[in-house]
C-alpha cells in the first residue's frame, strides 16, 4: 500500500509499505477514508519535530473498521471511526489524572509509540489502531469525514485551549494564529459564551473564517496587535489570551495584552526559545497554561458535531488523492490558493 514517508534532508516521498494486520487484543484495522495533513506534519519535515527518517507520518485520519479483534466491545467492520491523534493506556497515573496527553506508555502517530511498539503514521491505506475502544470514537452518520477528521486533533486541541484558559461568560479573549487549531478554538469559544473576541492573523482568508466565527479580526500586518487590543479594551486588556501560533512573537503579544491575573494558553508548537520577563509576569499575576491537547473530549466534541452545536465545514478546504500528496503539501505548506486544511484521500 502506498504511505508519505519522511526521508533525509527534509524530503517526503510517496513509498509502498507493508499493509498491516491484526495481531493482539483491543485492535481494529482501518481502512483509511481521509487522512488530512497539520501543522506539525510540516515541523517533522523540516525536523523542528524530530523523528527518524523512513516514518510514515500523519495523525489525523478517519476511516471504516476493516477488522476488529474478538474482544473490541464498541467497533465492528463497516463502522465509521475517528482514532485520535496520539494513543493513550487509560491505567498509567497520567491518565489516571485525566491528561490523557500526557500517558507514560502512549505516543502519537508517525513518530511515536504505543506500549514500545511504534506507531507509522496515517498518511497511508491502512492503520493498525491499539486500544481501539479507548481511543478512538465513532463517526454519526450526519457527521462528514470533513468535520468528523478534525475531532481527533484540530477541533481536541482547539477546545481544549479554551478550557485551559479558563474562559467564561462575559470574558474577552484574543486568538493568535487562524490556523485550523487557532479557528477551532474560535468555534469552542461560542460555547463558553465570551462577550468579546479578537483573532489576530496575517491571511486575510483565515481572518475571513474568523469574523464568521463572531470574532473581532485584527490584521497583524497592518498594524500592531497589542496596541490596537489595549486600545479597543480601554487598556484593560484581554482575561484569557489563546496562542495558536507557535511564533516567539506572538507569544510575548499574548502576555502584553492580559490584564493582571488573566491567563495565557498556549497550544502553538514552538521551532525556537521564548525569553519571559518573570519579575514583570509575577507582579502581573499572569496564569500560563501550555502543552499538547487534551483529546479525552473526543465524544463530547463528536456529539456537538452531530446535533449542529459545531460547524467546522469551512476548516477543509482542499481534497487531494493520496497519489498528489507533494501537491498537497506544497499548497498547505505555503499557503496557496487560501489553503486551510487539506484532505488526502487514499
Amino acid at each position: 500500500m502506498k504511505a508519505v514517508m519522511l526521508k533525509p534532508e527534509h524530503k517526503l516521498a510517496l513509498v509502498d509499505v507493508p499493509k498491516p494486520s491484526l495481531d493482539g487484543p483491543g485492535q481494529i484495522l482501518v481502512k483509511v477514508t481521509g487522512a488530512a495533513i497539520c501543522g506539525s506534519d510540516v515541523h517533522i519535515k523540516y525536523g523542528d519535530i524530530p523523528i527518524a527518517p523512513e516514518t510514515v507520518i500523519g495523525h489525523e485520519f478517519v476511516g471504516v473498521v476493516a477488522e476488529a479483534a474478538p474482544d473490541v466491545q464498541y467497533f465492528k467492520p463497516g463502522d465509521r471511526v475517528n482514532t485520535a491523534a496520539c494513543l493513550w493506556c487509560g491505567c498509567c497515573p497520567a491518565c489516571r489524572r485525566g491528561e490523557v496527553q500526557y500517558c507514560q506508555v502512549g505516543g502519537i502517530w508517525g513518530g511515536g509509540f504505543f506500549k514500545g511498539r511504534p506507531l507509522p503514521g496515517a498518511q497511508t491505506e491502512y492503520v493498525q489502531v491499539f486500544n481501539a475502544d479507548m481511543c478512538a470514537v465513532p463517526i454519526p452518520d450526519n457527521v462528514p469525514d470533513e468535520q468528523a477528521i478534525l475531532v481527533g486533533d484540530v477541533l481536541g486541541t482547539g477546545y481544549h485551549s479554551v478550557v485551559e484558559g479558563g474562559v467564561g461568560p462575559g470574558d474577552t479573549v484574543a486568538v493568535f494564529g487562524c490556523g485550523p487549531v487557532g479557528l477551532a478554538a474560535l468555534a469552542s469559544l461560542q460555547l463558553f459564551g465570551p462577550a468579546r473576541v479578537f483573532a489576530i492573523d496575517v491571511l486575510p482568508n483565515r481572518l475571513a473564517l474568523a469574523e464568521k466565527f463572531g470574532a473581532e479580526i485584527i490584521d497583524a500586518s497592518k498594524t500592531d496587535a497589542v496596541s490596537e487590543i489595549l486600545g479597543r479594551t480601554d487598556m484593560n486588556g484581554v482575561d484569557v489570551a489563546i496562542e495558536a501560533a507557535g511564533l516567539p512573537v506572538c507569544f510575548t503579544q499574548a502576555l502584553n495584552i492580559l490584564r493582571r491575573g488573566g491567563s495565557l494558553s498556549v497550544v502553538g508548537l514552538f521551532p525556537e526559545s521564548v525569553q519571559l520577563n518573570l519579575p514583570i509576569l509575577g507582579l502581573s499575576g499572569v496564569r500560563l497554561s501550555m502543552g499538547l491537547g487534551n483529546l479525552g473530549s473526543m465524544r463530547t466534541l463528536m456529539n456537538l458535531l452531530e446535533n449542529g452545536r459545531l460547524d467546522l465545514s469551512s476548516l477543509i478546504t482542499h481534497h487531494f488523492p493520496l497519489s498528489e500528496a507533494m501537491e498537497a503539501y506544497d499548497l498547505f505548506e505555503n499557503h496557496k490558493n487560501e489553503c486551510i486544511k487539506v484532505m488526502l484521500r487514499p
